[in-house]
């Protein structure tokens, strides 16, 4: 507790948005669980959570690195390429990801076989993406003020 006090904005930031990883992964097995207990309800009600914080969790990532690109004349050129090919090449997966979630968690929306497959093929890509974020991403933006 005491040592987040003197953390930066940015590491304060980091940190916040490593803790919603960990919930985005546990609502991703909340939800294959309970569709494999037959419990759609249940499947229903954690898809709307992980709708919820995934978009507000990915506006909060759009922003920082644009932020971060505008005053780019602060970072060195490996760490803006860094940033323009993670927002490049997760842009397509991002769009997938919010358009399933989006159809899957509407009340009326019918969960079956062919939605868990896909779902679990999505968190894969998703699981890779937050690997690459954390390892590579996180570590330049704690070190701007």
């Amino acid at each position: 507790m005491l040592k987040s006090i003197f953390l930066s904005k940015n590491q304060k930031l980091v940190k916040s948005w490593e803790d919603e990883h960990k919930k985005i992964g546990a609502l991703a097995g909340n939800i294959i669980q309970s569709y494999e207990n037959d419990d759609i309800k249940s499947t229903k009600k954690y898809l709307k959570e992980l709708k919820s914080i995934t978009i507000e969790h990915l506006m909060q990532e759009d922003l920082a690195f644009y932020n971060l690109l505008k005053n780019s004349h602060n970072l060195d050129i490996e760490t803006i390429e860094h940033i323009k090919d993670f927002r490049e090449t997760f842009k397509g997966t991002k769009t997938a990801l919010m358009n399933f979630i989006s159809k899957y968690a509407a009340p009326d929306e019918e969960i079956n076989d062919s939605f868990i497959k896909s779902f679990k093929e999505l968190v894969q890509i998703v699981v890779n993406r937050i690997g690459y974020e954390e390892a590579n991403l996180y570590p330049i933006l704690s070190k701007e003020k």
